[in-house]
């Protein structure tokens, strides 16, 4: 099982779409089995995965819902206990021919208590340890070729989970100044709790009361090679006489972005060569339509309102997001 984080602590870059459009990829050019855990608190990609019928299903009553998403997991942490249920629901995305362990929205209650089993971790703490590598447990008891995580824009306690349980991880951005200051925070933060693991790991080796080994706890986190490059949100140019300019701001901030990348090379994954994965195209009306339809832009159809011009504009979209997951594949090792 390979595990990959679409994941960057800015948001409004395309992060879901690119996720759950990469997945739909994967699954059926790559012939993966492959499974979405939406572990944003947003639930954004639950919305777009699900139909409507299977998202009443899901959450139209609000108390049994924690039940029939990825929160049930975390119901022995929140009572105190350090084991994780793996026995989560699991939906079918039909359009999107992957499967999905749906969100939740109280997946935000439990930074707090996530922070301090960090901090148990650091102090050689086994149940510490565990509960940061919940979102590992629960992956690995997963039988799909490829597990995808979808998350919120932090650098919380939650996130750092994920990453805990990242084989590769991939950063969407845009071509603008926030996004470059993005870059150099996740660079510290990984940097940051990189350093507390290690101490932490130590720890629980010097009290010899317990093999981490034997709980899913690694000598290094896997976030130490992971990361397999970037994507960058392509921006609407200006149209003058009858000619696309394109906007110099945004041209200064994208020439920009392969030297600021080099903050995370030293947790680049091995074999990749390349961190760019390439440009997503701004589909404008594509995404609403694939929203309202809840399907991949790929396999947008005339009845889903592709008509027209947007027909040739559909294939030019099809054509460079097909690109960017051929590279994806490659960095990951599945193409």
């Amino acid at each position: 099982m390979l595990s990959l984080a679409f994941f960057n602590n800015k948001g409004g870059v395309g992060k879901t779409t690119l996720a759950c459009n990469m997945a739909s990829f994967l699954s059926i050019e790559a012939e993966l089995s492959v499974l979405v855990i939406d572990l944003d608190p947003q639930c954004n990609a639950s919305q777009l995965l699900l139909s409507e019928v299977q998202w009443e299903k899901v959450y139209s009553n609000r108390r049994d819902s924690p039940r029939r998403t990825v929160l049930k997991s975390l119901r022995p942490i929140r009572a105190g206990d350090s084991d994780v249920d793996v026995e989560v629901e699991v939906l079918t995305s039909k359009r999107f021919k992957v499967d999905l362990v749906p969100g939740h929205p109280s997946l935000s209650t439990v930074e707090d208590r996530l922070s301090v089993s960090w901090v148990d971790f650091q102090a050689g703490d086994l149940g510490g340890a565990r509960r940061s590598h919940w979102v590992a447990t629960l992956a690995t008891a997963m039988d799909y070729d490829l597990v995808i995580f979808d998350v919120g824009p932090s650098l919380g306690a939650l996130n750092r989970c994920v990453l805990l349980a990242s084989d590769r991880f991939v950063t969407p951005m845009a071509a603008d100044l926030f996004s470059l200051y993005a870059l150099d925070n996740i660079s510290e933060w990984i940097a940051s709790w990189t350093r507390d693991y290690d101490r932490g790991y130590r720890s629980l080796v010097d009290r010899k009361e317990f093999d981490p080994l034997e709980y899913g706890i690694l000598e290094k986190p896997r976030t130490s090679t992971a990361f397999a490059g970037y994507t960058v949100q392509q921006y609407v140019t200006k149209n003058t006489g009858g000619k696309m300019r394109s906007v110099g701001a945004y041209d200064r901030y994208r020439k920009q972005i392969p030297e600021r990348v080099r903050t995370l090379s030293s947790i680049q994954a091995p074999g990749v060569t390349d961190l760019d994965l390439g440009l997503v195209p701004n589909m404008f009306s594509m995404v609403p339509l694939a929203q309202a339809a809840h399907a991949p832009i790929s396999n947008l159809l005339p009845a889903d309102g592709v008509r027209g011009a947007q027909v040739s504009q559909h294939a030019r979209y099809v054509e460079k997001l097909n690109e960017i997951g051929g590279r994806l594949a490659e960095q990951i090792g599945v193409g």
